[in-house]
This record gives structure tokens, sequence and C-alpha cells, in this order.
């Protein structure tokens, strides 16, 4: 029968999982924060450096892109519009901490008018010109 701890094995004991956790748990204390805000420091970290790889980044694009939030056809009042930019806003900041979009592409995919079309704006002088006395 193998050993069950030998290292060839991907298995770790409790006592180990309980050493990294003690660990954690005190530089959390030293630096005055969370244990979970000590591990979505991490996780995000991991996710930027995978990120640089472009195979990875493609899937990981893809994946974080689902979860992207939806539009509806119409919205019932103005909160709730503005609750939708502020949601969009913070996916958008979401996608450039972790480098899966640059800006360019985050102006790109919110715009209503394509990059490559001029933008104009009509009878702008008349919607502000002073009303003569």
């Amino acid at each position: 029968m193998p050993n069950q701890l030998a290292k060839s094995k991907r298995r770790q004991s409790l006592a180990e999982h309980e050493a990294v956790l003690a660990a954690l748990a005190e530089i959390a204390r030293c630096e005055n924060t969370t244990v979970m805000a000590l591990l979505r420091q991490a996780t995000r970290e991991l996710i930027r450096r995978r990120a640089t790889v472009p195979a990875q980044a493609e899937t990981l694009r893809s994946i974080v892109s689902r979860m992207a939030p939806q539009m509806p056809a119409r919205f019932q009042t103005a909160a709730k519009a503005a609750r939708f930019k502020r949601t969009q806003r913070e996916f958008d900041r979401v996608l450039l901490e972790l480098g899966l979009a640059s800006p360019l592409a985050i102006q790109e995919r919110n715009s209503l008018v394509p990059s490559h079309h001029a933008v104009r704006v009509l009878e702008f002088d008349s919607a502000h010109a002073a009303v003569a006395v």
C-alpha cells in the first residue's frame, strides 16, 4: 500500500492548510486588514499574471465577459438606470484592473457610436443660444 503522504501525491494534510491559514491570519493582523482581503488581492494578482499569456487571456476574457451586466430593453426608473450604469462602471474597472481589457476596448464596447465614426452634434448653437431681449 503506497504512503498517502508521499511527495508524489498532490494531497495536502489538514495541518499544512492550518499552518498556511495561521500565517495568513498573522499577516492580516499585522497589516490591519482581513484574511479575505489578502485572499482577494492574491487572487487578482494571479489573474493579472495569467492574463499576460495570450491564450489564457482570451479564455479568461470570454469567461469574465459572460458576467457583464446586461442592459434591459427599458429602464423602469431613473434609479434603475443609475444602478445599471454604476454596475457597468464597476465591471469595467475590474476588467482594467485584471488586465483583461484595454481602455479602448471598453470604450468601444460601451459606446453607441463606433470609434471610426465622427461624432456630430446637430443644432448645438440653437439649443444653447442666449435668448435675445
